[in-house]
Order: C-alpha cells, then sequence, then structure tokens
C-alpha cells in the first residue's frame, strides 16, 4: 500500500476506514492526535476543523505519497475550504464515506464539495458494508 494521510472532518470515517483497509474488527476509537499504523497516516477531524492545527497535516504529509480527503455523506457542509489539495506536495484523491447510509442527493453533494477542494479522482465507500473498498484498496495499493 502507498504511504497515505487520511484528512476529513470529525466523525467522518478516517479511522473505520483504515481498518476496513487491514482487515481489522471494525470499532470506534477516537483519534486524539496524529496516528501511524503502516503505511497510513491518521489524523484526528480537529486538525482539519481548527485554523491552529493546519500546519500540522502539511507537515504530516511531507512523508506521504497521497493524501485521501474523506467526506461524509451524512454531513451536509463542506469541511474542505475550495482549492484544499493546493495546499499538500502529494497529490490527493477524495473519498465519499457512510454511502451506506445516504442518500443519493447527499452523496452528491459530498462529492461536490471535495470535487471544490481540487480531488478530481474520487471514490465513494462504506467502510461499514464494504461497498465500494475493493476499488479504492486497489487504487492505493
Amino acid at each position: 500500500m502507498k504511504r497515505i494521510l487520511l484528512v476529513g472532518g470529525v466523525g467522518c470515517g478516517k479511522t473505520t476506514l483504515l481498518q476496513r483497509l487491514h482487515g481489522t474488527e471494525l470499532s470506534y476509537a477516537k483519534t486524539e492526535t496524529i496516528y501511524t499504523d503502516g503505511a497510513v497516516v491518521d489524523t484526528p477531524g480537529e486538525y482539519l476543523e481548527l485554523p491552529w492545527f493546519k500546519h500540522a497535516l502539511r507537515l504530516a504529509s511531507f512523508e506521504t505519497e497521497l493524501v485521501v480527503l474523506l467526506a461524509s455523506a451524512t454531513v451536509g457542509e463542506a469541511r474542505f475550504p475550495p482549492g484544499f489539495t493546493t495546499f499538500f506536495m502529494p497529490p490527493s484523491i477524495g473519498v465519499v464515506t457512510k454511502i451506506d447510509i445516504a442518500t443519493p442527493a447527499e452523496v452528491a453533494t459530498a462529492s461536490s464539495h471535495l470535487r471544490l477542494a481540487g480531488a478530481t479522482e474520487l471514490y465513494e465507500v462504506s467502510a461499514l458494508t464494504g461497498e465500494g473498498m475493493d476499488v479504492l484498496a486497489a487504487r492505493l495499493a
């Protein structure tokens, strides 16, 4: 797997996605600091949502090959500012999470937010059901 950085708001499913990618038991665990698990760097949602932490995201990206922006389909507002991917040196992709509990319109809105942030490559997944995970895992391999 490529060395990746997971970036997204609080509760968007970064850690659950990581657990699914590693094939471990799914359990809720609040990420309170930057956490490295093999080739994956998991970040707290607060690092995106609170302006004084955003520099830590950029620093964490320096040792990665790919930045993965995650947006929950169940959250209506955008968590990423327009052009956010230009903040990072590595390329970025977008992942819409929680598609199993969202309407098609909510998935489309989350996809739109990721495109506005600068993600040109998008994936729609459910870490709980596994829907879309094979395609994403192949991209990250």
